[in-house]
């Protein structure tokens, strides 16, 4: 259900903002609504951005040599009245590491720099003169730089220009001199061929001494750079009260932020804001902790605006949310789709992937996975909703499926299974299977559909664009089945052409019904019947149940067949292939069941969002996102440790 909220105006005394601010962030029951009134960001707020960003330069820069975690690591949990304990030691640990940042730094540009000049001058390792000498004079004009080897013999047939070569590369570095009357010309010349100036850097003696002297400051320079590591190294230790720090600022800054939405006078302060119907005393009592001179209101929303969305289902139900709010929120006034579409979601997930062994590693690895990471949010319930997955795929698999690829019967020594249909024995049949399953499921929507209609008393909606097609498809497919049928009479026929021509007469006729010109209304009623090409094009969509069940069987049957070759030799050979075949047919069908469980998923979802929501679901929510905590770190949790 879409949970009803109520407009809260809170009105106290400025003296005790901020200590009433603390507590609903505490409560986590309020979202502040922004003021006209609100004053502009203040100096406070500013230093704590600066504080969230300083700490967390510090902690990227000392991450990884804090303890060691995993995809399994659980985060830490910390009680709200703890995450700030160790901001002294924080503060004083990112000093210190962001002063070893900034050396480290001003090491590697001068270790570039070192580099990048090393490179430069390698080419005139030959120069035999000292760089500070290779300048012109008041007679002499000198060109230093590296010339194409294709140009040489140009540069060398001009006679009023005294060169020398110093290499034998592609790029020759020359020293070209000229008397200073012939500068301008020779300039021009220069500029005709393949040629790129060259500067020495300021540096005393021959190119080939820089180098040396380069190559000894790199050597040291390395080695300040592994004392700086070294001594980052040390504060690993401190990872974890940055984290806290961190998360400690960003809450700071939350509430700071939500502080300057509010209205201000010189001695009140004014709150909007949203809060769930079912938490209006949970708020209340947040405020009442703190002081008796306020002034609490709370009213139903206005027709003109929007409330936010925050939706309340069963606890089985639950985990499809986070599949829902993949999609959309639904509009507040609209309808909580997540336990319509939540069973469904499960139905289809298992036949998609529909086998045993899959199913079963599935939903083993995604309990270990609530159990030692224990995640939050729509993590938490994705990881949930693939548990349902994994069990629906383990019952689908023993109806029309297998495990591991193999058949039950050849693992039980049975004839029974599997207890449907074999979708490679029977693959129409199958597709029939899902063809109606997806007319089932996409009438179950357009269901929804007139039920919203009626609740609004909107009969004519309900039947003329709902109820008509449920006339048109259940009436086509009456009318089909005598032919799929034999033994049904030919009058079931009649009866289902009759209720499809009851369908298509509805929205002929009254599709354009608010239209006043009885030819626009014609042509709006034709247009509204085309859109049965939309309704094939949707049950075709399901063929993608068969398509993935399929080739996750048969995918994993072929990995069988590699991987028994491999452990089908004798003698060592075979006792290598053996162990190779077993390692790989792990491997391979980890892999299978990787790729064909997102594709169950991500092909599930679009049969909800596109088939099924298609036909009822208004989308445009706004998320319910309270003042709370919302740590990146860690996990706030107001329990005490035992």
């Amino acid at each position: 259900m879409i949970v009803p909220m109520k407009r809260l105006t809170l009105m106290a005394l400025k003296r005790d903002e901020a200590d009433i601010m603390g507590r609903l962030q505490d409560a986590e029951v309020v979202q502040v609504v922004s003021s006209e009134s609100a004053s502009a960001p203040n100096s406070e707020l500013e230093s704590v951005n600066r504080d969230v960003s300083t700490l967390a330069e510090a902690l990227q820069a000392v991450k990884s040599f804090g303890p060691k975690t995993n995809m399994l690591t659980p985060k830490r949990r910390v009680h709200p009245e703890r995450i700030g304990d160790g901001d002294a030691l924080a503060h004083k640990a990112c000093g210190e590491i962001e002063a070893l940042v900034r050396e480290r730094a001003r090491l590697a540009g001068e270790q570039e720099k070192l580099h990048s000049t090393e490179q430069l001058l390698l080419p005139w390792v030959e120069l035999p003169y000292e760089m500070r000498s290779v300048t012109s004079t008041r007679l002499v004009h000198c060109f230093v730089g590296l010339v194409a080897k294709r140009d040489l013999a140009k540069l060398l047939d001009q006679d009023v220009l005294c060169t020398e070569l110093f290499g034998d590369d592609a790029l020759v570095p020359a020293l070209v001199c000229c008397h200073e009357s012939c500068a301008k010309d020779a300039s021009a010349f220069i500029k005709t061929l393949d040629w790129t100036d060259v500067t020495f850097p300021d540096m005393d003696g021959k190119p080939v001494d820089a180098i040396r002297q380069l190559g000894k400051r790199q050597i040291e320079t390395e080695r300040e750079l592994m004392k700086l590591a070294e001594k980052l190294e040390t504060y690993g230790s401190s990872v974890e009260a940055l984290q806290d720090a961190v998360d400690a600022a960003m809450i700071r800054r939350d509430r700071l932020e939500a502080m300057g939405e509010l209205g201000n006078t010189d001695s009140v302060f004014v709150l909007d804001g949203w809060v769930r119907s079912d938490e209006v005393d949970k708020a209340k009592s947040a405020v009442e902790s703190v002081t008796d001179s306020f002034y609490f209101d709370v009213r139903d929303p206005k027709p003109d605006e929007q409330p936010p969305v925050v939706l309340l289902n069963k606890k089985g139900q639950r985990p499809f949310e986070a599949v829902n709010n993949l999609y959309a929120l639904p509009d507040y006034s609209g309808i909580d789709a997540v336990p319509m579409m939540a069973p469904w979601y499960v139905l289809l997930f298992g036949m998609m992937l529909s086998d045993f062994g899959y199913g079963l590693l599935l939903l083993i690895g995604s309990l270990v996975f609530l159990k030692l990471k224990k995640p939050t949010g729509m993590m938490k319930g994705i990881t949930q909703v693939l548990v349902w997955g994994g069990a629906s795929t383990m019952l689908w698999s023993v109806l029309i499926g297998t495990c591991f690829g193999l058949e039950f019967n050849d693992i039980l020594g049975t004839t029974c299974f599997p207890l449907i249909m074999s979708p490679l024995d029977n693959p129409l049949a199958m597709l029939g299977i899902c063809f109606g399953l997806g007319i089932i499921h996409m009438l179950y929507g357009v269901c929804i559909k007139i039920k919203m209609c009626l609740d609004l008393g909107d009969w004519r909606t309900a039947v003329y664009d709902n109820l008509s097609w449920i006339f048109i498809i259940i009436g086509l497919l009456v009318y089909a089945s005598p032919m799929l049928i034999t033994a049904l009479p030919s009058w079931v026929s009649k009866v289902g052409i009759g209720m499809a021509l009851l369908g298509a007469l509805l929205i002929v006729v009254f599709k354009g019904r608010d239209k006043k010109n009885i030819l626009s209304r014609g042509v709006s009623g034709l247009a509204g019947l085309y859109n049965i090409t939309s309704w094939l094009s949707d049950v075709l969509s399901y063929a993608r149940l068969f398509a993935l069940g399929v080739a996750t069987g048969i995918i994993a049957q072929v990995f069988n067949q590699i991987c028994s070759m491999l452990m089908g030799g004798s003698g060592v050979g075979g006792v290598i292939g053996f162990i190779l075949g077993c390692v790989l047919l792990v491997f391979l069908h980890i892999f299978n069941l990787g790729i064909n469980a997102l594709g169950s998923f991500v092909h599930c979802a679009r049969l909800q969002y596109v088939e099924f929501y298609g036909k009822f679901y208004e989308a445009g929510g706004k998320e319910f996102r309270p003042l709370g905590y919302n740590p990146k770190y860690t996990v706030i949790t107001k329990q005490t440790d035992n």
